[in-house]
């Protein structure tokens, strides 16, 4: 797609490419699944679909998973069918943000890319530092800065800020130390969760899970309560008719509430350490687990169902976890859609190659 007009570019286009891999990997974990060898990856992955984001240093997905009609509404955003998907995507280069829905009934799907940074109001010559993309269960999604530690918000259609929040550290004392000395090593993944609390992922130096909120709240933890229903807003964000609402120990005030606060952080236990040297980005699958991904080991996890506030450490659900197909190195960006294929994306220079996979189902967690 390079030489193609911006900010907006557009294609249809329908590729499919099968690969295989039979790449294993060996461990030991007594939790695993029924049927599944002791220590082994759940299921070799392997490659179903290939497609090209004009997007550079792609680092990090969002998938979108409210449905309004199917085909889309004729307005010019891409709200999709539930049989079909709608992805957004950033790379930490620059403020251009990449949208992909696909139908599965055709196959075809439409890519565009915008620039925001006028809407973000940045420079664009800086970078954007955008690691990691979510989305809430609304019209919402928010880009995490790295370096900057900074929630940035917009509108769906790409066209508002909706609010933006810094993350404040200096209320742990360990997390502050690892935060200020490796300014690559934080932020790489979040989820948006309830009473304006975001869930981010710290890559490395330790790795570990960080719950941020409002200053004076306590932390949730996560599970089936903690995450954003359908139709559900992420708390703090400015509405046509008000000013945000943000949470305060449970209690909505105004003004806008600009700073989140780390309350909370988990590492890893031993054995997930060993299957993740590092992490890249996480995600809430459609069976309501929290799953892992690690660039560096090339390895998709299943991290426990619920983890509680009293917990120290995270760990994965029951030995599942599954090894990337041999050769997509860089994978960065991870969602999961409503069939269970995981999509990778990959941190790659060139916006002429392709960089997003769809890959063979995993498993659901069992109920």
């Amino acid at each position: 797609m390079r030489g193609l007009p911006r900010p907006i570019i557009s294609a249809c286009i329908c590729l499919a490419c099968i690969l295989s891999s039979t790449e294993t990997f060996s461990g030991s974990d007594s939790g695993a699944l029924p049927g599944a060898a002791p220590g082994a990856p759940q299921k070799t992955l392997t490659i179903t679909e290939q497609y090209n984001l004009p997007i550079a240093e792609l680092s990090g997905l969002a998938i979108a998973h409210t449905t309004r009609n199917k085909g889309g509404n004729g307005n010019g955003s891409l709200e999709t069918g539930e049989d079909g998907i709608n992805i957004y995507a950033v790379g930490d280069g620059s403020y251009e943000i990449a949208r992909f829905q696909i139908d599965a009934a055709s196959g075809a799907a439409i890519i565009d890319a915008q620039d925001v940074a006028d809407v973000v109001r940045k420079g664009k010559a800086d970078a954007s530092q955008w690691e990691a993309i979510a989305t809430d269960g609304r019209d919402t999604i928010c880009m995490l800065s790295e370096n900057r530690g900074e929630i940035t918000c917009l509108d769906h259609r790409l066209e508002h800020r909706r609010g933006s929040f810094t993350l404040d550290v200096s209320s742990i004392g360990h997390l502050e130390l690892a935060w200020k000395a490796r300014p690559n090593s934080r932020g790489e993944g979040m989820i948006l969760m309830k009473k304006g609390h975001v869930l981010v992922l710290k890559e490395k130096h330790p790795a570990m899970l960080v719950e941020f909120g409002p200053e004076g709240d306590s932390p949730i933890g996560y599970g089936p309560a903690a995450f954003l229903q359908d139709n559900e807003e992420f708390a703090g964000l400015k509405t046509d008719s008000e000013e945000p609402i943000v949470y305060r120990a449970n209690r909505a005030i105004f003004p806008v509430q600009r700073r989140l606060v780390a309350l909370k952080t988990w590492e890893f236990s031993e054995r997930l350490r060993e299957l993740a040297t590092d992490a890249s980005e996480i995600t809430l699958g459609p069976d309501g687990s929290v799953y892992l991904l690690s660039q560096e080991s090339a390895t998709l996890i299943r991290l426990q169902k619920i983890l509680k506030p009293d917990e120290e450490k995270v760990s994965l659900d029951r030995g599942a976890y599954w090894k990337l197909p041999a050769g997509l190195e860089k994978a960065e960006g991870l969602v999961i859609d409503g069939g269970m294929h995981p999509w990778i994306g990959i941190d790659i220079k060139q916006t002429s190659k392709f960089n997003l996979f769809r890959l063979s189902p995993i498993d659901a967690a069992p109920e």
